[in-house]
């Protein structure tokens, strides 16, 4: 089933959480951020659909449709958006976008983006949960299907079938919590299931803080 597709008829719009300070809670065993749930609006936008969800963690609101102009178009997915963001989700043409196209963006509309490819650290993620930020994460939800194509200029870039992105808002001793655009609800991952998705793509994440 098109995972992107689920709750197609049910577009959602914003969910929002009482907002206040970020961080609702924090300890020894873990954290968690007041984000909102969110439905993509669109096959493929996922990436900008996580973006509203981290951003509106800070008590502003931004529509996924900001970020079509804003980003671009490119095969190369770390430089643009790849394919048509209307395309069927889990193929390599109609793709999507990485986290390095999303820097520039963010700060246009007054939020600071930060890469990281954590390489199978976790200490990463809960760093940023720690300090009150959320992260899209890019998931490999078939598993490691990854293969490379190049760009003009003979750089490589990692394509992956059956890839999502979701937002942690939070981690305790058991997994992971997310707040998931293909669904438009919350979700869970176990540490093991979500660190195999999560290596897939090398750790492949953005965290999100106000620039004010």
């Amino acid at each position: 089933m098109n995972r992107r597709r689920l709750l197609s008829a049910a577009i959602g719009g914003l969910a929002v959480l009482p907002l206040g300070a970020a961080t609702r809670a924090s300890g020894e065993t873990g954290a968690f951020i007041d984000v909102p749930t969110y439905a993509q609006q669109r096959n493929l936008s996922c990436e900008y659909a996580a973006l509203t969800i981290a951003t509106a963690a800070f008590g502003g609101w931004v529509s996924e449709y900001e970020f079509d102009g804003r980003v671009g178009w490119s095969p190369n997915p770390h430089w643009g958006f790849r394919g048509d963001i209307n395309g069927w989700w889990g193929n390599t043409t109609d793709y999507g976008v990485y986290p390095e196209a999303l820097v520039g963006p963010l700060a246009e509309l007054g939020f600071v983006g930060e890469v990281h490819y954590a390489q199978g650290d976790m200490s990463v993620l809960q760093s940023h949960l720690d300090a009150g930020q959320p992260m899209l994460l890019w998931l490999a939800l078939w598993g490691d299907l990854s293969f490379y194509e190049y760009a003009e200029d003979g750089t490589p870039y990692k394509l992956t079938p059956g890839y999502h992105v979701v937002v942690a808002y939070g981690y305790d001793e058991t997994g992971v919590y997310v707040s998931d655009p293909a669904k438009g609800d919350y979700g869970f991952y176990d540490w093991d299931t979500f660190a195999w998705m999560w290596a897939v793509l090398d750790g492949m994440s953005l965290s999100v803080a106000p620039s004010w």
